[in-house]
């Protein structure tokens, strides 16, 4: 489960790996090259945070292109065996909406096991408690039904399918 960059740990991760059996992933990024391009909630464009700071890639995406493929879990999504449930906010400044969507949809189309949530008028983080407490429950619920084998909530039931 995780976050932000946890989230696009959580995303990759289950690409190389069937060890998990269940997943959480909020506001992760699911295509590097896409992402790279794009300007973040500081008006500055994403290219810094690739080339000189979180994303360690070291190099430029034209430099690089292999390795920005290789790390961006859309790239791997056939690979992906675990259930995920992401997340995210509809207006997300920091980590665009389409990162979870483009991963949800190639899912969706490879008949993986996916839900995904979108909060509208929610940013990065969930801030209305009501928001917060409706992601805290569906989180309390996937891992229910995905770890302790209970039978789905309706959500889940209605969504799976």
């Amino acid at each position: 489960m995780g976050h932000s960059f946890g989230g696009y740990e959580t995303n990759f991760i289950i690409t190389q790996t069937d060890l998990f059996a269940a997943a959480v992933s909020g506001s992760g990024a699911s295509d590097l090259t896409n992402f790279y391009l794009t300007v973040g909630a500081t008006g500055r464009s994403n290219i810094w945070r690739f080339e000189n700071q979180q994303w360690r890639m070291g190099k430029s995406l034209f430099d690089d292109r292999e390795g920005y493929s290789s790390n961006s879990p859309i790239e791997h999504a056939e690979n992906i065996t675990t259930p995920l449930l992401s997340w995210t906010g509809e207006s997300d400044k920091q980590m665009n909406w389409n990162q979870s969507t483009a991963l949800y949809l190639a899912l969706h189309r490879l008949n993986k096991e996916h839900i995904m949530l979108v909060y509208p008028k929610e940013g990065h983080t969930i801030l209305k408690p009501l928001n917060q407490k409706d992601l805290s429950m569906r989180i309390h619920d996937w891992f229910d039904y995905k770890l302790k084998d209970l039978p789905p909530a309706s959500w889940i039931k209605d969504g799976l399918q």
